[in-house]
């Protein structure tokens, strides 16, 4: 079954196989491949480059981090980030050198209490595919 997004710890998403074929990038994990990730964490840093076009952002769940990269439809949301801000962010998989990076799609500010409920929602789709 490929699935088109999914909720996963970020500890999983490092762990799992990556591959390319010609729907894109993606990481297989428990025999589904995984194009797009939804992501809830804590913004760790946010680099704009100078020409003000594309950026990126690290991303950590508490389980591991990921490298979100951008383009300039996303600088107005990305500008109003701190270090340390709970966020949401919806991407495509990507692989750079081998490891799991993602090109963001969205990415939006989030309460305390979206943040323990996507977290709830992680757990239940570990759960559903099996993994204890």
């Amino acid at each position: 079954m490929n699935y088109a997004f999914f909720l996963l710890p970020l500890s999983v998403v490092s762990k799992s196989n990556k591959g390319l074929d010609e729907n894109g990038s993606f990481i297989e994990f428990e025999g589904n491949r995984i194009y797009r990730l939804h992501v809830v964490g804590s913004v760790v840093t946010v680099d704009i480059n100078e020409d003000g076009r594309s950026g990126y952002a690290i991303i950590d769940d508490t389980s591991s981090s990921i490298l979100a990269h951008f383009q300039s439809t996303l600088i107005k949301e990305i500008e109003k980030l701190a270090r340390g801000d709970l966020v949401e962010v919806v991407g495509y998989i990507d692989i750079y050198n081998e490891s799991v990076t993602l090109s963001m799609v969205n990415i939006k500010g989030i309460s305390v209490e979206r943040y323990a409920h996507n977290k709830i929602e992680s757990i239940k789709n570990m759960k559903a595919l099996g993994v204890k």
